[in-house]
């Protein structure tokens, strides 16, 4: 029982020891994110949408650290495709009186009805890829846990396609106190392919926490940022956000040599 106590003991002296920053040395660093999003609706069987994206990324990096500062630069990859179906369904009720003036012969017992159906499913890719350029200052809160400010440039381009199939009918019905008939007025049947192609470049600072479990291992998690995105070489295109949602988190590996 003593020699395990003291076993344990000489392990964590060990971690507090080892599981620090060395001054100098080259760093390998791995980060990356998964998210999965599904969203549906449907209001009274009139309008449905369904929606489900996947988001992967990935970046892999070679660094130098000198007196807690890393600057690094590496390759990033990151993936998008959601799938997307929706439909919207109208129904006009015409009375033949009171000014509507539809419907020859119909009455407020026996209204015509005019339904509208459209029904579309597509989906949407998007990979982009491109190299990254970032400097990360490790400042120590307790023990082997840093906090890391960083701040990074990428450059890149985007290729997205965008496909799908489009439904449209329209439906006139009859109904009266002892049948109900009607007739299709019309029905679409249309695809679309669409492929693009853009460059990208962005600027961001992030908040990181950094934990060295060894001397030559540790983890990183990457909570969001503030940051500016230009699309298409145009800053008429740019976004600028503050988003320190976990789903955008980036979880890392980073390896001393």
């Amino acid at each position: 029982m003593q020699k395990t106590i003291l076993l344990v003991i000489c392990l964590f002296t060990g971690i507090h020891l080892y599981g620090q920053i060395n001054e100098n040395g080259f760093v390998i660093r791995l980060d990356g994110n998964f998210n999965e999003t599904t969203t549906g609706n449907t209001l009274q069987y009139v309008n449905s949408y369904d929606f489900k994206s996947k988001n992967r990324s990935i970046s892999a990096s070679l660094g130098y650290m000198y007196r807690h500062w890393l600057f690094g630069l590496g390759f990033e990859y990151n993936r998008n495709k959601s799938d997307v179906q929706g439909g919207l369904f109208q129904k006009l009720g015409y009375d033949g009186y009171g000014g509507y003036g539809y419907g020859y012969g119909s009455s407020p017992e026996n209204p015509i009805l005019n339904i509208n159906s459209s029904y579309e499913l597509g989906t949407v890719t998007l990979n982009s890829y491109g190299g990254m350029l970032y400097a990360n200052r490790y400042i120590p809160l307790y023990h082997n846990l840093y906090f890391t400010p960083g701040f990074y440039l990428g450059y890149g381009a985007i290729k997205g396609n965008y496909s799908g199939d489009i439904v449209t009918s329209s439906f006139v019905s009859f109904p009266n106190d002892y049948i109900s008939y009607g007739s299709l007025q019309s029905m679409k049947y249309e695809t679309y392919e669409q492929n693009t192609s853009f460059p990208y470049f962005y600027m961001q600072l992030s908040p990181e926490l950094t934990w060295f479990f060894s001397n030559h291992f540790g983890l990183s998690v990457q909570m969001g940022g503030i940051g500016i995105t230009v699309v298409d070489s145009d800053w008429r295109n740019s976004s600028k956000q503050i988003d320190f949602n976990p789903s955008l988190w980036k979880l890392g590996l980073i390896f001393k040599m």
